[in-house]
């Protein structure tokens, strides 16, 4: 569980989220091989604080994302059972109502040795992942209405986090044919977001996360991809995570 400590910094609460990974760590006896996937976006409008961390977590449905992510998500977990990868999904439909917190505790709870994200955006430049950093962090009004900020500070999750982002982008880059760049996203001015640098589901997770966004030059996001567009993105992520699980101490055996 991600251990919360709060310092007084100028008259705000600064959280600290230090802890290791869950279970014990990457590679030791009783861990196995499972990728944790989650689905982009929520069933419903959603805006709570999470209880361990007091982060806002404010989540809704984002129309045709919603469905393309479970499409994708739903194909990539038939390709990695085929080669003996196991998956928990972290949402079961387009209309479940699940919260950020229950969704790392359901990765937690798998024993997933890694969660993955999975989302579009309109651009065909905007493909990306965003990894866990040490520092990474976010900022706004906490639940008791006073400045709150709340820091990622798993030093063995965010090393892990930056190792399997750059296997995947390297995968991903190479099958879906445009660079996948890894990097810090930014959600300053996107009211009633707190504003920072890596995503909500990401800073709360104990297990190491990597947030992928698909680039579509045709619409993306709540305007949906095309047919080839989830085909690319299907075998660009598939590609990275079998990669991923190849170079992973949960996973021995698999690639060889």
């Amino acid at each position: 569980m991600v251990a919360v400590t709060v310092v007084a910094v100028g008259g705000a609460g600064t959280s600290y989220a230090q802890s290791s990974l869950p279970g014990s760590s990457v590679g030791s006896e009783g861990t196995r091989c499972v990728v944790a996937l989650d689905p982009g976006h929520n069933g419903a409008d959603t805006d709570e604080f999470d209880p361990v961390t007091g982060v806002r977590m404010i989540d809704y449905p984002n129309e045709l994302e919603d469905a393309d992510a479970l499409q994708v998500a739903r194909a990539v977990e038939s390709r990695l059972n085929l080669v003996g990868i196991g998956t928990v999904l972290l949402k079961s439909s387009v209309e479940e109502d699940v919260t950020y917190r229950e969704r790392v505790d359901r990765a937690a709870g798998a024993g997933a040795f890694m969660g993955v994200s999975i989302h579009t955006t309109p651009g065909p430049n905007q493909s990306a992942i965003f990894p866990q950093r040490e520092g990474g962090f976010r900022s706004g009004l906490g639940e008791a209405g006073t400045p709150h900020t709340v820091t990622f500070d798993n030093p063995r999750a965010a090393a892990e986090s930056q190792r399997l982002s750059g296997v995947v982008a390297g995968a991903r880059s190479l099958v879906e044919g445009s660079q996948v760049p890894v990097r810090d996203n930014s959600f300053n001015g996107r009211e009633p977001l707190w504003e920072g640098n890596i995503p909500v589901i990401s800073l709360i997770a104990d297990t190491p996360w990597i947030y992928n966004e698909f680039g579509s030059a045709t619409g993306g996001g709540a305007h949906g991809l095309t047919g080839a567009e989830k085909s690319r993105y299907i075998d660009g992520l598939s590609a990275g995570l079998i990669a991923a699980a190849a170079t992973s101490p949960a996973c021995t055996g698999i690639g060889s």
